[in-house]
């Protein structure tokens, strides 16, 4: 079977790689097209999973015009390769793009983290629309948890095409723990911030990068850290920079009295970022991978939005949601960090899955009903699939 696995963004890299790497491993025909939006970020991730890629050259920060550029590449590529199926993860540009050509293509589309809702239109922006548009045009949906499924039924999606997988987050940082060279790393983040991580009592990881929260709300993000850095001395702040020139003139516009043990760095590399994460205390981000990977790691977790279409990490008793209102950032993380010990102690069975969602995709696309779906689409697109969503879903109990 011939596989396209489409993504432009470093956390569509992250979540497909595991995906592209299984498929490969069990004889499936994988080809990886990257749209190029973040092309230095997604290179790294590619590297370190030992993944090859065709970059296309859609970089436009209009998303408007790049989605025009993303359509006439994409429809070229499929043109001249013509896939059995199409893989799109998330609620990107890329993702909701990659789907959309692809469906006026005939081409069936596979999403995977499909049914994720915030219920805000605009919170966030655009990727709420883009997530839903994409569950419209796609014709399996590997839902990551439980509520994601059941908003997914409620839209009225028919149950034979909407499988349980996990979350692939989980599966990759799984990966990541095991090959993690720490010492090489921990002297790679020495080295750009010229500090001696040991000497710190711990780590604070801060990332944030919403179109919601640029001008103000990252400003006021960005004060509750400064805030909490210069009360905090013994431990070690670190912002990882979103490239976003509007993001980083948010962050760093206007901004003359930094604590010393707040670092901003450039955007990291995915290891260096699992580190970072691996290592921290607490975390302070906007991003939704990020609050799967702080439930997977079992670290608090702050979160600087005022809705969230990941809520599984607050019902578990590890995430807040708590806007941008520097006073409540800091009221927040100081009852976090005066309750760590209860944090560190949570027991909880992680909602993102055990690591295997990968293994059930492959599997469901090796289903004899399902390849033959794919393999006679325009004859067969109503095919019911029922048995191989069962067989291949976390718990079918949903199915029932």
């Amino acid at each position: 079977m011939n596989v396209f696995v489409v993504f432009g963004t470093r956390p569509e890299a992250i979540k497909l790689a595991p995906i592209i790497n299984t498929l490969k491993e069990n004889c499936f025909n994988v080809k990886v097209i990257a749209t190029g939006q973040h092309y230095d970020l997604v290179k790294h991730v590619l590297e370190f999973f030992q993944i090859d890629a065709d970059f296309l050259n859609c970089m436009n920060s209009d998303l408007l015009e790049n989605s025009v550029y993303m359509i006439n590449s994409l429809k070229k590529v499929l043109q001249e390769h013509k896939p059995d199926c199409v893989i799109v993860q998330g609620d990107t540009l890329s993702c909701y793009i990659g789907a959309y050509t692809s469906f006026l293509s005939k081409i069936p589309v596979l999403h995977v983290e499909a049914g994720l809702r915030s219920h805000d239109k605009f919170s966030p922006f655009p990727e709420e629309m883009f997530r839903m548009l994409t569950d419209r045009l796609s014709d399996v949906l590997f839902a990551p948890t439980k509520k994601a499924v059941e908003n997914l039924l409620k839209e009225g999606f028919p149950k034979d095409r909407i499988v349980l997988t996990g979350n692939t987050v989980v599966d990759a940082i799984y990966m990541a723990i095991k090959y993690l060279d720490r010492e090489s790393v921990k002297k790679q983040l020495e080295e750009l911030i010229q500090k001696d991580i040991s000497a710190f009592d711990g780590i604070v990881f801060i990332t944030s990068h919403r179109r919601e929260n640029i001008g103000e709300p990252i400003k006021n993000i960005r004060d509750a850290v400064n805030e909490l850095a210069k009360k905090y001395t013994h431990l070690l702040f670190i912002w990882s920079l979103h490239k976003n020139p509007l993001v980083r003139k948010s962050v760093l516009e206007d901004f003359t009295t930094q604590a010393d043990n707040l670092v901003i760095l450039e955007p990291l590399t995915y290891p260096q970022t699992v580190y970072l994460l691996e290592k921290s205390l607490i975390i302070i981000s906007d991003s939704g991978g990020i609050q799967e990977e702080a439930c997977t790691l079992k670290k608090p977790l702050l979160i600087t939005r005022n809705v969230s279409e990941r809520m599984e990490v607050v019902d578990v008793g590890l995430g807040k949601v708590v806007g941008t209102d520097n006073r409540n950032i800091v009221r927040e993380f100081e009852n976090i960090y005066r309750n760590l010990e209860y944090y560190q102690n949570l027991a909880f069975e992680n909602p993102y899955g055990d690591g295997k969602a990968s293994e059930r995709i492959k599997n469901f696309l090796l289903c004899d009903k399902v390849k033959n779906f794919i393999l006679n689409y325009e004859r067969d697109y109503k095919e019911i699939l029922d048995e191989c969503v069962k067989v291949n879903s976390i718990d079918s109990a949903y199915q029932s």
